[in-house]
């Protein structure tokens, strides 16, 4: 399976996108429509990273951060990298 281009999104063209839907296969991905009709499956994310916490533990960090652009905040999650789920 081959991936897909990433998109690049405004936070708030992100944040504003209200309609989910899955593909089909195996593993389908989950894609979002945003307001201007582009469906989307990767986010390419750019801005400050304003807020950094481990919401996991010292033996499995699990990360949370938000990183701000000029028209909002994107909410993230880091965690420890999974073959398998690749």
């Amino acid at each position: 399976m081959i991936r897909e281009v990433a998109w690049r999104l405004f936070a708030s063209e992100y944040n504003d996108a209200n309609l989910e839907t899955e593909g089909t296969g195996e593993r389908p991905p989950s894609y979002i429509v945003t307001p201007l009709g582009a469906k989307v499956n990767r986010v390419f994310v750019v801005g400050v990273i304003t807020d950094v916490e481990n919401v996991g533990t010292d033996g499995q960090p699990m990360w949370r951060a938000r990183v701000s652009d000029p028209t909002g905040t994107f909410h993230v999650y880091a965690g420890q990298y999974q073959p398998e789920a690749a």
